[in-house]
């Protein structure tokens, strides 16, 4: 079989999603090991999907059920591992396939918006050269470093076997060091990482002494941070008293080891002690009041309005001061309140003049602190912290002469310092105002680095860490954790560039595979400057092309805000329209004749509405527009276990990948009567599969865009009655509403027990209501009230009804045991299990014994998902959620543990 003529590929016929996903879930879930160590990028798809996505987009589909059994296999054991590489055997097995399907030499794969470079990389793990390009520095950077400047000193041995040990010093030995005193041969990148040691270690050093005098040393201790919030004068005419905006006077709740700060008035200062080392107490209710920007007095009690607080800031009345100070001493975590001294040495600091006055351009949803008067990047940081950081981006800039004088190739000298340069700006990510103090309850208070979501928010409090402390913010530690990203580098062959997608080129053989910007999701280019600053010091002379401007570039970035695109929301969509229908137009002409284009897509995890639609309506266009069509769609998820908490946030939820190929010439159009019908056709189908692979229930409308696109996208034209064209956005509209139609399908399948419940709980939720109306809801279903009190789906009390299902349950229920099992019943006890009672290991015994039930229930789950999210009943949605979000782990201990059964 074809598609248009040409040999389908194996990712337009099937993928083993269960095991991506599961891969794809590992991935996310590990914070260090992986090539994310390297330096932050928004959004990064995980590597396992790269891999597969990628291998099965090259072979050919073998229209063979045994053949593609094995390819599949081959896919699994790929992904196997999760969040570590395959084994060798595996990789081997692969390269040695896509030889054999390319005799003639293998395409390159070239990605247009290369990101944090997954994409490059796993194309290079598989044999493939890349061509990667971005119009922002950053991903340049990034993806340059993976795919060029790494794997080209690749076996090299190091200049420094020893590593820091190899500085001879009367200093102990700082903890940290990632290696013993073994000399090598070293392999790989090891030798790379000895040599990063050595100079990160030598300019740990040289920063001590050049900030000796901004860092006062108290005997004894060692500061991890030091912690500030902002201040303005009190509003009120007869206090005026320095008013200290804080979200809170906690400093630890560890348990056992609590502290925190006690304010008091002393004159017309605000003073401020601290306790520590408390076993029991707390501090008094934090200044801020309710959402926004308003805090109390802590003098007068008078509330400074969040209006108040912008015009003081704005006319430069906002202040910082010191509140605490995190120590160490004989290891154990100390709070004091900051001494004379070192408020005066952190006071007494100059902005370094090297630091460039770069904007933060207009406020907008992603970047707020303008609306407090903080208009450029050098306002999220402290003297102090500019001068730290500057000093070490300064030293990073001084490192590729000093590895020449002692050997190192021109090779060598750019990796060593890359490497060091993106340690910088991991460092600017602890050393900044958005560097956040976060409290645990069962381990020491820590300091969260910047962009744990895309955005730069107002941040009022924050810890501002020390680069020597040995705790979060070390240089050492951060230069370690770099290297910890290099056994999952390959040595491959590839060029990375700066340039706009819409002039892409290439030779015509590519695999092209791309992930590009979510229309508003993602503000790439305002975010990057917030590294680009530092990296321009670091970098210049090392990367010329990437910095001859002041800002990373904002006028050709592909994306959709209307404070750089025209002014409003429509003139910013259809500027991205345009430019991505250019940029789709493009990469067909770099792309080969016999290979699919891929399209990466990320929904937000959120409820949907008419800001997704739109963001989706869009590329879909574009993609139209550019005279393709979508013959394949699968979904990814993109988060890890800690996902049930998450709705609502600004965070990716599912990759919807889109596999899409030249619309034919000889493509017809079609009325919109018969649009609907081949869409009803094929979307109840797809929608079970998307189910069947455990897609998440608030993901479910974007992941059913694909297969509803592939039936719109095939045509030339849908045409309604009066012969105009049924443009992208109504066409998700009317996906939507088939949708809505299979899911109410499936509710019509489930017990009449269960299909009670669905309606009684459409329009009571838990709430109890009269027994009359429960007898009109289950006569239409064949059933009486008596049927649904015993099958133990809802109880009866008087002239009352209620459901069950909410709050405690019998936790010894199994269907075998039950007169009346019912999915509703299933559903319930499974998520009680999992959420409130022993985890994923009970709900899977549970899910061991539930027979036939199970594929009723988990339609059902997605049924009261869709309820809940249109009654905006947040807690059941994210419970209905977290269940999916597990249910194949389940169905996977319930399938291995052999004993399962029995335990019942």
């Amino acid at each position: 079989m074809t598609v248009n003529n040409r040999q389908r590929k194996l990712i337009e016929v099937a993928l083993p999603l269960d095991e991506i996903n599961s891969a794809c879930k590992a991935d996310k879930d590990r914070k260090t090991g992986t090539i994310r160590n390297l330096h932050k990028w928004f959004a990064p798809m995980p590597l396992p999907a790269w891999r597969a996505l990628l291998f099965a987009a090259l072979v050919d589909d073998p229209e063979d059920d045994n053949q593609r059994v094995y390819l599949l296999d081959l896919i699994k054991r790929l992904v196997e591992n999760g969040a570590d590489l395959p084994d060798e055997e595996t990789l081997d097995e692969a390269k040695a396939l896509l030889e054999k399907q390319f005799p003639d030499g293998l395409p390159a794969v070239m990605d247009p918006f290369c990101g944090g470079g997954s994409t490059l990389v796993e194309a290079q793990r598989l044999g493939l050269s890349t061509e990667g390009s971005d119009l922002n520095p950053v991903p340049v950077l990034i993806s340059r470093t993976l795919t060029s400047v790494l794997p080209s000193v690749s076996d090299i041995q190091p200049c420094h076997p020893l590593g820091a040990a190899e500085i001879a010093s009367a200093e102990p030995a700082h903890e940290g060091y990632l290696f013993s005193d073994e000399r090598g041969p070293f392999t790989g990148f090891d030798g790379l990482a000895r040599d990063v040691e050595y100079h990160a270690e030598r300019i740990r050093r040289a920063a001590l002494e050049r900030l000796a005098s901004v860092f006062p040393e108290t005997p004894d201790e060692t500061p991890v941070a030091w912690l500030w919030a902002r201040t303005v004068p009190c509003t009120n005419p007869a206090c005026g008293i320095e008013t200290i905006l804080t979200t809170t006077w906690w400093l630890s709740k560890k348990k056992g080891d609590l502290a925190w700060i006690e304010p008091y008035t002393s004159g017309d200062r605000v003073v401020l002690d601290v306790r520590s080392a408390q076993r029991s107490g707390s501090p008094q209710d934090p200044p801020k009041v309710g959402r926004g920007a308003s805090f109390s007095c802590v003098a007068c009690a008078q509330i400074v309005a969040e209006e108040d607080v912008r015009t003081l800031a704005e006319s430069g009345r906002m202040g910082l001061r010191m509140v605490a100070v995190a120590t160490e001493i004989d290891g154990r975590r100390r709070y004091r309140a900051p001494s004379t001294e070192e408020e005066r040495a952190a006071a007494a600091v100059q902005v370094p003049e090297a630091v460039s006055e770069l904007s933060l351009g207009p406020a907008n949803r992603y970047v707020t602190p303008p609306q407090y008067g903080l208009t450029e990047f050098r306002d999220l940081y402290t003297p102090r912290q500019l001068l730290t950081i500057n000093t070490f981006a300064q030293l990073v800039a001084e490192t590729p002469s000093l590895v020449r004088e002692e050997g190192g190739s021109e090779e060598w000298a750019k990796a060593v310092t890359t490497i060091l340069g993106l340690a910088v700006g991991q460092l600017a990510r602890f050393g900044s105002s958005l560097c956040q103090w976060r409290l645990r309850a069962t381990a020491n208070s820590k300091a969260e680095a910047a962009f744990s979501r895309a955005d730069i928010p107002m941040m009022w409090d924050f810890a501002e860490t020390y680069f020597d402390g040995g705790s979060v913010g070390d240089w050492t530690q951060i230069c370690k954790s770099i290297t910890r990203a290099f056994p999952y580098i390959t040595a491959g062959k590839g060029t990375v560039v700066r340039r706009d997608a819409r002039e892409a080129v290439g030779s015509g053989n590519a695999l092209v595979a791309t992930d590009p910007p979510y229309f508003d999701a993602i503000g790439y280019a305002d975010l990057s400057d917030y590294f680009y600053m530092w990296h321009r010091i670091a970098f210049r002379s090392l990367h010329p092309d990437l910095y001859h401007t002041i800002a990373a570039p904002k006028s050709g970035e592909l994306t959709a805000f209307p404070w750089r695109n025209g002014g409003t929301k429509e003139t910013a969509r259809e500027y991205f329209i345009e430019g991505f229908t250019e940029t789709f137009k493009s990469l067909q002409q770099a792309s080969a004749p016999t290979l699919p284009l891929l399209v990466v897509y990320a929904s937000k995890e959120q409820k949907g509405g008419r800001e997704e639609e739109t963001r989706w309506s869009s590329i879909l266009t574009a993609i139209i527009d550019a005279g393709l069509e979508i013959t394949g769609t699968w979904p990814i998820h993109g988060t890890g276990s800690t996902r049930m908490r998450g709705i609502g946030s600004n965070a990716v939820a599912t990759y919807i990948v889109m596999i899409c190929r030249p619309r034919k010439q000889d493509a017809v159009s079609c009325t919109l009567a018969d649009f609907n019908r081949a869409l009803r056709r094929e979307l109840g189908p797809a929608v079970r599969d998307l189910q069947a692979a455990s897609i998440l229930p608030v993901d479910l409308a974007q992941a059913a865009m694909g297969p509803g696109m592939q039936v719109y996208s095939r045509y030339r034209a849908v045409l309604d009655q009066s012969g105009n064209r049924v443009l992208v956005d109504k066409a998700l509209r009317l996906i939507n509403v088939a949708l809505a139609e299979v899911l109410d399908e499936q509710e019509g399948e489930l017990d009449p027990e269960s299909r009670f419940a669905v309606r009684w709980w459409e329009t009571y939720a838990w709430d109890s209501a009269p027994f009359g109306e429960a007898d009109k809801t289950a006569r239409p279903l064949g059933i009486g009230v008596d049927d649904v009190v015993r099958a133990r789906v809802i109880t009866s009390q008087g002239n009352r009804v209620q459901l069950l299902g909410a709050g405690s349950l019998d936790e010894t229920w199994v269907p075998s045991a039950d007169v009346r099992p019912t999915a509703w019943e299933a559903v319930h006890h499974l998520a009680h299990r999992l959420i409130d009672r022993g985890g994923e290991l009970e709900s899977a015994r549970l899910m061991g014994v539930l027979g036939e039930l199970q594929d009723p229930a988990m339609a059902l789950v997605y049924r009261l998902h869709d309820i809940a999210a249109k009654k905006g009943r947040r807690g059941d949605q994210e419970r209905y959620n977290a269940l999916i979000n597990s249910w194949t782990e389940l169905v996977k201990l319930s399938a291995t543990n052999s004993t399962m059964r029995g335990l019942f």
